[in-house]
């Protein structure tokens, strides 16, 4: 579900489009192949259009709090059940939890995980 919201988010930061060699890939059980991209492009893209897009753009809000939600449910049941912490930090480090992470620190939100070391 979080893998697909991330081809919800590339639709509509690039006009609608998606690239065919990431829907081909897509297709064929690479669902993580649109999450890698955002988190690629997250180098290029300016934070101000994100910003933009977030406070003007409902569809894309929606899209950015429900991923939000999702993960943020997730990360709890991972701290929930792990004592150890390693699902947790495994959690967050992952492609989805660094797109997260990413996401919170350019709309000004405190990630969960904060105080745990997070790869960009």
């Amino acid at each position: 579900s979080l893998h697909s919201l991330s081809v919800d988010f590339t639709r509509l930061l690039e006009g609608g489009e998606v690239p065919e060699k990431n829907w081909k890939a897509y297709q064929k059980g690479d669902v993580g192949t649109f999450t890698r991209r955002l988190l690629q492009m997250s180098e290029d893209l300016p934070t101000d259009k994100i910003r933009g897009k977030y406070a003007n753009d409902h569809e894309f809000r929606n899209y950015v709090q429900k991923y939000f939600r999702q993960y943020e449910e997730l990360y709890d049941q991972a701290v929930t059940t792990d004592h150890g912490d390693m699902l947790a930090s495994t959690f967050a480090s992952s492609d989805i939890g660094r797109l997260y992470a990413f996401l919170c620190s350019i709309l000004g939100r405190d990630a969960r995980g904060g105080d745990k070391k997070i790869v960009h």
